[in-house]
């Protein structure tokens, strides 16, 4: 049964932080004109949709980049990651200590940077053990400004993926799964929606509250609201370090307030998990609503070849954590980094079952990703 409106908007304010705002294409405040064509002065138009989407959807072949290191890195050195311990966290981290073993390097995990003391603490905890290198991720960037400081003092070099800030003193790197990139992303899953609607999306967005996900929620939005007039976005901000705000309770409100979504996009995959359950409660059908996003698990990849979901921006975390230890061994050589774009696709039903994906049903990017690195850093 279907709860009553005003509970839901008591249980929204008391018990939630839902960081939610509907965005129709004529809000003043989201600085974009649309004109009854569907087009955008200046921007992109509806006639654009379909390029970008058949732009995505060929398979890459490249891990991006193909400038060799100038000599093989001397082994021994010690890089530490901060984890804040989500699934994602987890398989980044199993790359990188898989990049590093091959370089003949080590990968320490510091864990607990899920809050921001908890990223400051781990982050100084990282800095103490005096590592060659630190990694880190844009979802709590902003907490480290002390520490980036120290870092910059010490001359101990970072690389952060997912990362919206430019890369300054110690801060080496912000280019892997950037700002740019990602908001290139939401353009394609937008485009898609474009292509695969008749101007009518109605669309509820949930996504980590910051880094590469918020900005990927943000090029969605830009992109499908330039695209689309009459379509509407509403997006719903999960932010880890509220252990109170949990997703399921998140995506559950969300559909139960608005029965008119026919789509839902998710950032990462991972926060999809319940929405079944979802749809089920707010007493809409499962087949009304498509379902699109960025990082899909192997679940999502499974649901998308079996045409049950839409489309997924497939995100390459193992290619994703040896560019982290390319970039290291660049900076620690002495070299200049190497900018290039990550190997991904968006995935569907016509492509999904042809991607890169591991043993168990991760999306890879390419498939020979190891041998690629391993050419340019001159290892076996």
């Amino acid at each position: 049964m279907r709860k009553p409106l005003a509970v839901l908007a008591t249980l929204a304010a008391s018990s939630l932080v839902l960081a939610a705002c509907a965005m129709p294409a004529d809000d003043p405040n989201f600085g974009l004109s649309g004109s009854g064509d569907g087009t955008t002065e200046g921007g992109i138009s509806a006639s654009d949709a379909q390029s970008v989407v058949d732009q995505y959807l060929v398979a890459p072949t490249s891990i991006g980049i193909d400038t060799p290191l100038a000599a093989t890195p001397a082994p021994g050195a010690v890089i530490i990651g901060l984890s804040d311990g989500t699934e994602e966290a987890k398989a980044l981290d199993a790359s990188m200590t898989a990049a590093a073993t091959a370089l003949g390097w080590t990968y320490e995990i510091v864990e607990g940077a899920g809050t921001p003391d908890g990223a400051i603490a781990a982050f100084d905890e990282a800095l103490a053990k005096k590592p060659a290198g630190i990694h880190i991720d844009g979802a709590y960037v902003d907490y480290l400004v002390d520490g980036l400081a120290k870092a910059t003092t010490d001359g101990v070099p970072v690389v952060c993926t997912g990362c919206i800030v430019d890369p300054l003193d110690a801060l080496k790197d912000t280019s892997i799964a950037g700002k740019a990139e990602v908001d290139d992303w939401g353009k394609a899953v937008a485009s898609y929606i474009e292509v695969n609607s008749a101007q009518d999306a109605v669309l509820q967005l949930f996504a980590y509250s910051s880094g590469a996900a918020a900005q990927f929620n943000q090029g969605l939005q830009a992109a499908l609201l330039q695209y689309c007039e009459p379509c509407s976005t509403t997006e719903n901000l999960i932010d880890l370090a509220d252990p109170t705000m949990l997703p399921a309770d998140v995506l559950s409100l969300a559909m139960q307030l608005d029965p008119l979504v026919n789509w839902a996009s998710f950032a990462p995959g991972a926060l999809s998990a319940t929405l079944g359950d979802a749809l089920t409660a707010a007493g809409i059908a499962t087949e009304t609503v498509k379902v699109v996003g960025w990082a899909p698990t192997a679940a999502n990849i499974q649901a998308t070849i079996a045409g049950t979901e839409a489309a997924w921006m497939g995100f390459p975390t193992p290619v994703v954590g040896w560019r982290v230890m390319d970039q290291f061994a660049r900076i620690i050589g002495g070299e200049e980094i190497v900018v290039g774009p990550l190997p991904a696709q968006l995935l569907t039903a016509e492509t999904a079952g042809t991607a890169a994906l591991d043993a168990d049903g991760n999306y890879t990017g390419v498939s020979d990703y190891e041998a690629q690195f391993k050419a340019l850093w001159g290892v076996k």
